[in-house]
């Protein structure tokens, strides 16, 4: 089986020979020093017209047509300006010294090509063929190196996207990062309106360039705003209409998600570092959901948009990482109210109750020591010494008893005990206060009990 690399050129090869740059006699020359020389005229008219077009999803499509779409796009060739997106990354990937002169690429190509699985195979071909693919990635990197400079390249190795595409955000950078600095402070306040008016900003301009264009089968709807604030305001899907969903799927949580990520890491790629956190508006239109903690609570697990947005309107938390929203879920507050058994809604209260349960058992969670002073239920102190404290029993109460387990006598109240935990308590005589240590994770609620 062919090298992807190997497969990748050919094709470009292939395209650009039936496009007619490879009749020229300057022809690499021309590919070295002119973007459009690496475009197909028919690709860029029909993807004009796409956009132009206006699309409507009809309510009552069937599944059929679905499958007709996505068969009439199986059989459609890859699009020339992807290839080229994907010969650009193994240019960045080849070339490590994004810095270097351009004088040295072809020997910093070569040094890299020796020895690897496309040297190995390429062997195998005829003669002619490896250095027409070493030209291809000459004329390639020698064209990205004229039209970049270094700071460019990193910001689009760190995107992952090709000469075009990082070229166009480098060309609109000052307004994508104000845009996206607004979306994430909404997103951490709750402004839905800001955060719609942010997230339509940048759906404007990212989700009509390549490659966040959706492709074909999927094609962005005439009413896509209002869309994507229903989306992003957590509304019900059946409100949103199944027929939408797939432009949400395709053009919202896969290609702006992506668009926004790209914009991100380009900018830190640079240099920049957050005055709040980022990525809230990311989380926020993958999840559809209108605040980031509500986004946080669905990627970590909860399967229901309606339980996040209850629970965090309800309870008013205030956390930005894993740490925080795990100490949030371990508190009385929260402990209580998923005890309660119809929280944050009764019909996603057992959803509510698993995820919590699944949140706080997993993964490496710090471990904290306790100490309490608990009355027994009982009238004569028993001896002194170091007992252990047995809780979920079977019989809803707590018990001192001793190192065999042998119970020797209950505790007024009861602790529950979030588990798992080493838990001790120790007489000192003649007394039915018990001081109890307890190591363990979470936190245990254990309620004093009057002498």
């Amino acid at each position: 089986m062919k090298s992807g690399l190997i497969q990748i050129v050919a094709e470009i090869l292939e395209r650009l020979s039936r496009e007619g740059v490879l009749d020229r006699a300057d022809a690499w020359e021309y590919l070295a020093n002119a973007r459009e020389a690496w475009r197909s005229p028919d690709e860029e008219v029909e993807v004009a017209e796409r956009l132009a077009a206006a699309v409507e999803y009809d309510a009552d499509a069937g599944a059929d047509d679905d499958d007709e779409v996505d068969e009439e796009e199986t059989i459609d060739e890859e699009p020339l300006f992807q290839l080229v997106e994907r010969l650009d990354a193994t240019v960045f990937g080849l070339i490590e010294a994004l810095d270097a002169d351009r004088a040295d690429l072809p020997k910093l190509l070569d040094e890299a090509l020796k020895g690897s699985l496309w040297a190995r195979q390429i062997a195998r071909e005829d003669e002619d063929v490896a250095p027409l693919h070493k030209k291809v990635f000459e004329a390639r990197a020698d064209l990205i190196w004229k039209t970049t400079t270094a700071q460019a390249r990193r910001g689009h190795f760190a995107m992952g996207v090709g000469l075009e595409a990082g070229l166009t955000i480098d060309a609109m950078a000052d307004e994508l990062a104000e845009l996206l600095d607004r979306a994430d402070e909404a997103a951490l306040s709750g402004d839905i309106d800001e955060l719609v008016d942010a997230l339509r900003g940048l759906g404007e301009r990212l989700l009509f360039m390549r490659p966040f264009i959706p492709d074909k089968a999927n094609a962005l709807p005439a009413n896509w705003k209002a869309i994507l604030r229903s989306w992003v305001s957590g509304e019900e899907v059946s409100k949103i209409g199944s027929q939408n969903m797939r432009a949400i799927e395709e053009a919202f949580t896969y290609r702006l998600v992506w668009a926004l990520e790209a914009v991100r890491t380009r900018r830190m790629s640079l240099g920049w570092s957050p005055e709040t956190v980022a990525g809230g508006a990311a989380a926020a239109v993958e999840t559809g959901v209108p605040r980031f903690m509500m986004a946080m609570l669905i990627r970590s697990g909860l399967p229901s948009r309606r339980a996040a947005m209850v629970a965090i309107e309800d309870a008013e938390p205030v956390f930005v990482t894993p740490a925080e929203m795990r100490a949030w879920l371990e508190s009385d507050e929260i402990m209580a109210y998923t005890d309660a058994g119809d929280w944050p809604t009764p019909d996603t209260a057992a959803l509510w109750a698993r995820f919590r349960t699944e949140a706080l058992s997993g993964g490496i969670q710090k471990w904290s020591v306790e100490r309490y002073k608990r009355l027994l239920d009982i009238e004569a102190a028993p001896p002194a010494g170091l007992y252990r404290i047995v809780t979920d029993d079977g019989d809803g109460r707590t018990w001192l008893a001793t190192p065999d387990y042998q119970r020797v006598a209950a505790f007024k109240k009861p602790a529950v005990d979030p588990k798992p935990s080493l838990f001790s308590g120790r007489l000192l005589g003649k007394t039915r206060l018990v001081e109890a240590l307890r190591v363990g994770r979470g936190k245990l609620r254990w309620p004093p009990a009057d002498a």
